[in-house]
């Protein structure tokens, strides 16, 4: 397996052995269940033919369907796709949601796409990986470089390849064809219903309460829009072209709005100090969140983090070489498969709403992911407690415990209709 699964897999065995599992888990979950490759044909609008590969991982259905984003990058790999399929099996393992793990990589900058050229490539992409695909087997969501039209897309071009309307085969849909509102915001807001619910645990409930965000996408501009109306004081925002910096506090509403007009964070009006964007992640605060790409947290980078605590946005910003090291500094980790569980856990709502027929008001959407995250977070510390592990330990001890259950019950089943 790749060098990024490997050690993601390495956490989650270092817990499990804490937690007491069946061996068999590590067996079961040495590799991924299946990883379809595939090459896309992609017309341009000048006519031009290009292959774009992309990947369909579906690493574990233990526990349900599996369930995963679908990723638009031009340096996605089947290493990092396998990766992240493993990771959303560990987070709906820990949420206790009925699904596996998936995930979906396309290698193309989505930016370098027109609109027609954009649906193109995912209608096809919906035709190719159609065998994957189904509401009871392998359900896709928005991610990186992709969002609710791209789903859209997804269910036109499948129910006219099985000839029947499966609106419930993709979560992440626009609210007029069976989705969520708060879908789009469901990762911001359960990222800080994790982080009040954990506040004294990452040691940032009291004194400045400080906070810089790295990556403003809609996770990451969601939880810095929460915390500064909850008091929080947001000092620095990073995006691919600089960092926003101001000691007092920036107007969050102000850098939201410079991105709506297509600019970067640092034009925002009233932004006292700019700086590089690697800079965010050495800026004097109490909360680092990274809510970009992965890797951003490196072993030799932990000495110049300005953070007292990490809440992690972004699925594995912090390397796992890197955790000895935060250990060794004091800095704490709220890990992503629990703090940006929200996405998935509202994802579910879809789902079911869609095999029901039964909407959700938006109201209720919203007080079951507070609920939901608060109650796992708790499971989370108090497992922290009983295993003497930190946070991510602790985590991924209650998702190998869940797994490992469903292991064994699969296997006593298994066992008895051989026998």
């Amino acid at each position: 397996m790749g060098r990024i699964l490997s050690k993601a897999r390495k956490r989650l065995f270092d817990a499990a052995e804490c937690a007491g599992v069946t061996s068999e888990l590590f067996e079961q979950l040495k590799y991924p269940r299946e990883t379809t490759a595939i090459s896309l044909p992609l017309r341009r609008d000048d006519g031009r033919l290009e292959m774009v590969k992309a990947w369909r991982c579906r690493f574990d259905d233990h526990l349900g369907p599996t369930k995963g984003g679908v990723r638009f990058h031009p340096d996605v790999t089947q290493e990092e796709v396998e990766a992240l399929a493993f990771w959303m099996t560990m987070k709906c393992a820990l949420m206790h949601l009925p699904f596996g793990g998936a995930k979906s990589g396309v290698a193309v900058d989505p930016h370098a796409l027109s609109p027609f050229e954009r649906e193109r490539l995912t209608r096809i992409f919906a035709v190719r990986f159609g065998h994957v695909f189904g509401p009871e087997r392998d359900v896709p969501a928005p991610d990186l470089g992709t969002g609710a039209t791209e789903m859209a897309w997804i269910v036109d071009a499948y129910g006219r390849e099985t000839g029947a309307h499966h609106p419930h085969v993709v979560t992440g849909k626009p609210p007029v064809l069976g989705g969520l509102a708060g879908r789009k915001d469901a990762t911001g807001d359960g990222a800080f219903h994790v982080l009040e619910t954990l506040a004294s645990r990452l040691g940032v409930a009291d004194g400045a309460r400080r906070i810089a965000v790295q990556g403003f996408g809609a996770g990451g501009r969601r939880f810095a829009e929460r915390a500064a109306a909850a008091g929080w004081r947001v000092v620095a925002v990073a995006d691919s072209r600089g960092t926003a910096f101001d000691g007092d506090g920036l107007d969050v509403a102000a850098l939201g709005r410079a991105k709506d007009a297509g600019c970067g964070v640092t034009d925002a009006d009233g932004v006292a100090e700019t700086l590089d964007p690697e800079a965010v992640l050495g800026v004097t605060c109490d909360l680092l969140v990274p809510a970009a790409l992965g890797g951003q947290v490196t072993e030799a980078g932990v000495r110049d983090l300005g953070c007292r605590a990490i809440l992690e946005i972004a699925n594995g910003p912090v390397d796992p070489a890197a955790d000895e090291s935060l250990r060794e500094r004091g800095i704490e980790v709220a890990p992503d498969v629990l703090a940006n569980a929200g996405g998935v856990f509202v994802s579910w709502l879809e789902w079911v709403q869609g095999r029901s027929g039964m909407p959700f008001e938006d109201e209720e959407v919203a007080r079951r992911l507070e609920r939901r995250m608060a109650e796992r977070a708790r499971a989370v510390e108090a497992t922290g407690r009983e295993l003497d592990l930190p946070l991510r330990g602790a985590a991924y001890a209650l998702a190998a415990r869940r797994l490992s259950k469903a292991v064994c019950d699969f296997g006593a089943a298994a066992y008895h209709r051989v026998g």
